[in-house]
């Protein structure tokens, strides 16, 4: 089995390759769902830290329940299902099991971190009433009688060849037709990839979709309204636009697993985007059974070039001088050619 993921920066189109990749019939698409467990605070790439890279007899132990904790939060309840649909049921099953595989031993007692966790109002009550309890009881009970240390320190080899095998079994789990491709929506990062990929044991090929930051501007001013992304300053927005695209260690790839794309691309020079695809993953092109069902550039072009729509030449201005290596050419593109399902309406997203 071949994974297949995409990076991004947020806004900056991932979604169009994750939607064109779903329209192959070989395909095992988990939609456009995030899976960034491995990477995220508390995630896997945090465990390895705190258990290899720099080890304390304390903060080990704490760090496996926070990744524990993380692991029954991207699980989701009965009320508000997360990762378990998509895995089959069985990601806490496994994660457990993970968890399990890398623990030295663990004994019944509980540290600072254990009340500190449970936040500031509680942290002063529970001391309080264990001094109280140990008092009344002469020592013999304290508070958190449920709560475990543990202890884990295995070596860097050893944790990865854990979380391989972990996370194989997770996409096993997510495939269980047993299609000769997964696509799984951001597992990786866009920074500090080769890191992450020592995680996987299956092939596993990655597209970083980036994407014209005035659209990026505009969209999430006029459009999304989201707070992720800062448009109240437009110098804000290109400090944050920069920081994001610098964050990270500098890093050479292997171009070949690791992939750049460009989302105006796969809208403007569809053909030859699409054809890059299948030569680096494999997909065949006789199975893109689905073609324009899911991506479609003519619906997509709408999403392109519009802060010309809204009055903001000062704020386009200021982007186009602090970010020019990241603008897109449009004047080199005929948006007449784009291929696709026309759509009468022109609607924007």
């Amino acid at each position: 089995m071949k994974i297949i993921t995409c990076a991004s920066f947020y806004g900056s189109g991932s979604s169009a390759l994750t939607d064109l990749v779903a329209e192959y019939s070989c395909v095992k698409d988990l939609t456009n769902y995030e899976f960034r467990f491995l990477y995220d605070i508390d995630g896997v790439s945090d465990l390895e830290h705190y258990l290899c890279e720099c080890h304390d007899r304390h903060n080990a132990g704490h760090a496996l329940k926070r990744f524990k904790r993380l692991s029954e939060f991207n699980a989701g309840t009965f009320f508000n299902a997360r990762y378990e649909p998509f895995f089959n049921n069985q990601y806490m099953k496994l994660t457990r099991k993970f968890i399990d595989s890398i623990i030295d031993f663990s004994y019944p007692g509980w540290w600072f971190y254990d009340v500190y966790d449970k936040g500031k109002v509680l942290y002063y009550i529970l001391i309080q009433w264990d001094k109280i309890l140990r008092k009344l009881t002469n020592g013999k009970k304290s508070i958190l009688s449920r709560e475990r240390i543990f202890c884990s320190h295995p070596s860097q080899e050893k944790f990865i060849e854990s979380v391989q095998n972990y996370v194989a079994s997770l996409m096993q789990a997510a495939n269980p037709e047993g299609l000769p491709f997964l696509e799984v929506d951001q597992l990786v990062p866009s920074q500090n990839l080769n890191r992450i990929l020592r995680y996987f044991s299956d092939d596993i090929t990655v597209f970083i979709v980036d994407r014209d930051p005035r659209d990026v501007y505009t969209s999430n001013r006029f459009y999304w309204k989201e707070n992720i992304c800062p448009t109240d300053d437009v110098n804000t927005f290109c400090d944050w636009f920069l920081y994001t695209r610098k964050s990270g260690k500098v890093e050479s790839y292997n171009t070949n697993q690791v992939i750049k794309l460009r989302f105006e691309d796969m809208i403007y020079k569809y053909d030859e985007t699409v054809a890059k695809i299948e030569m680096l993953t494999g997909l065949d092109n006789s199975l893109h059974s689905m073609q324009f069902k899911k991506f479609n550039p003519q619906q997509s072009v709408n999403n392109t070039q519009i802060w010309k729509k809204h009055n903001i030449e000062v704020e386009i201005k200021v982007i186009e001088e602090r970010l020019a290596e990241y603008l897109y050419p449009f004047d080199e593109v005929n948006s007449d050619a784009v291929p696709g399902v026309k759509q009468e309406d022109g609607k924007i997203f």
